[in-house]
């Protein structure tokens, strides 16, 4: 058995793919009784014990996910030492105000384009990849960011789920219990 945090893409934004947190739960808890499943807000982060592969583990939620609630959304398991490494690398862990800096998770491998990068970077941002996490760093809010709203140009259009680095460290603060 091995423990996950299990980030789901997409559930809960702007009142679409509504997936309530403890029906989340409940499936968990069926797919794999003792799992011990925690969830963390309403946007599909969940901390469990669990047995198999990243990749089978995540098919079984998604399909679980689509029978139960018509939803197609991608699951992305991340085994705990390896969610740990890279919070703990974080390049912008220095910024106090955690909701500056976003994790995207890629779900395949991203490959920065610096053209583009630099079309919409302005002064005090920051963006560096590191595996299948892109860091971004937006000390005047992601909402104000040029950068954000074209990312996928800037990755090459990789599906990718993302968390701010308050999320992600109680994300860790829970695998910690």
């Amino acid at each position: 058995m091995a423990r996950w945090v299990v980030l789901l893409r997409g559930i809960n934004v702007g009142g679409k793919n509504r997936l309530p947190m403890a029906d989340l739960r409940e499936m968990c808890e069926t797919l794999w009784p003792q799992s011990a499943p925690r969830t963390l807000i309403a946007s599909g982060n969940v901390v469990l014990t669990a047995k198999g592969t990243a990749a089978g583990l995540a098919t079984q939620l998604g399909e679980a996910v689509a029978a139960s609630f018509g939803l197609k959304v991608a699951v992305l398991f991340v085994a705990e030492t390896s969610f740990r490494a890279t919070v703990a690398g974080c390049p912008f862990v220095h910024e106090a105000e955690g909701k500056g800096v976003h994790g995207f998770f890629c779900f395949t491998p991203p490959t920065i384009v610096a053209e583009k990068r630099d079309q919409w970077m302005i002064a005090g941002e920051g963006l560096v990849q590191d595996g299948l996490v892109v860091w971004l760093h937006t000390p005047q809010g992601i909402s104000k960011s040029k950068l954000a709203d074209n990312l996928g140009h800037v990755i090459g259009h990789v599906p990718t789920t993302a968390r701010n680095l308050n999320t992600l460290r109680k994300l860790v603060e829970m695998l910690d219990v």
